[in-house]
């Protein structure tokens, strides 16, 4: 079967499509011309990618809806099909010889999979760990068992924050006015005044930031019409730093090394982000963000010293957000105010 760089969205895949190709025609997958290469030349990229699944039929799905659901490998649902279901003539008896899946896995599109017991253990522990910490105890934790679980090394993944970029920070005007907050009160609040959120503990200030505007408008939560104080910040010239990114996503394909490993840093994060995204609801306890403030501080401390951590809006969907630890190189250099014009609203039914 011959499959063209078209087929899949994974960009390792798609480059070494384009390196290794000597060959155009027309793509056995999805019917286009383009340079082909022979799908069995993508063994051994697949092979290692399975081990981390095993044959679940009980409560496991589909191997093509996890596949796209969690690592949108192909271009198409549909191409992800025929691709499977080709890789099980060709694969299978391999990966049962070199141990990599149980014998009764055979890798075609429709078999039922979970991820293997080592993967899943890492991840739920984030569960225990909640509730270990809003309910058991809190300030003794034992950090022993991150380690165990692997989440030590989790929050490996950084991106570089420099001087060039701007950021934003909202806060809705008070009594309706239309005059902005002077800049000087528009960074973080002094210790004395810093109410817990979702990184921070409650007396230890954090700065909240967006990447763009309309994130920072979203993040505010604020309502038809209301007038908002939107602080542009930059960091002074010359300066950059890392920070952990919670919403880069890497391809399994280049971390072959250890798979296994790469798949729990992948999904520890994955959990964590999810609950830094989360915002409060009116009648949630303040108890809800003693997990994420835990892990901002596990990892300003213990992890990876880290200035900050970027992870993805849930109140706009392409939105990015940055929580900086250290607000000492970063200056509000202008203030304008925004009156709210329109609020879109979805819903979903639950059925009662």
């Amino acid at each position: 079967m011959k499959v063209c760089d078209g087929c899949f969205n994974d960009k390792e895949i798609k480059s070494f499509i384009e390196v290794t190709s000597t060959t155009i025609g027309k793509c056995d997958c999805c019917g286009k011309e383009a340079n082909l290469i022979d799908l069995s030349e993508l063994q051994e990229f697949f092979s290692n990618f399975f081990s981390i699944f095993k044959y679940n039929e009980s409560t496991g799905k589909a191997l093509i809806d996890v596949i796209q659901e969690d690592w949108d490998i192909f271009s198409s649902h549909d191409n992800g099909d025929i691709i499977l279901n080709d890789f099980g003539n060709i694969i299978v008896d391999l990966t049962i010889q070199l141990g990599l899946v149980h014998s009764d896995f055979l890798p075609n599109s429709k078999t039922k999979v979970s991820y293997i017991d080592e993967i899943q253990e890492s991840v739920d522990y984030w569960e225990e760990l909640k509730s270990e910490l809003k309910h058991k105890r809190r300030f003794l934790t034992n950090l022993g068992n991150l380690e165990d679980y692997g989440w030590d090394a989790a929050f490996n993944v950084f991106s570089t924050i420099d001087s060039n970029i701007t950021l934003y920070r909202s806060r809705i005007n008070q009594d309706d006015s239309i005059q902005p907050y002077p800049i000087e009160q528009m960074s973080s609040p002094p210790e004395t005044k810093s109410s817990a959120g979702r990184a921070n503990p409650q007396g230890i200030p954090y700065l909240y930031l967006s990447r763009n505007l309309k994130t920072t408008l979203y993040e505010s939560r604020a309502t038809f019409l209301d007038y908002v104080s939107v602080g542009e910040f930059k960091f002074e010239d010359n300066y950059s730093f890392e920070i952990v990114d919670f919403t880069k996503e890497e391809s399994p394909f280049n971390n072959t090394d250890d798979l296994i490993k790469f798949a729990k840093n992948k999904f520890i994060r994955k959990v964590v982000s999810r609950d830094l995204s989360k915002p409060l609801r009116r009648y949630d306890s303040d108890l809800e963000y003693i997990p994420t403030q835990f892990i901002c501080e596990y990892i300003r401390f213990f992890a990876n010293p880290a200035i900050g951590i970027q992870f993805s809006s849930s109140l706009d969907k392409d939105g990015v957000n940055i929580v900086l630890f250290d607000n000492s190189k970063i200056k509000c250099i202008n203030v304008s105010v925004h009156q709210i014009s329109k609020i879109d609203i979805d819903s979903i039914s639950l059925g009662f």
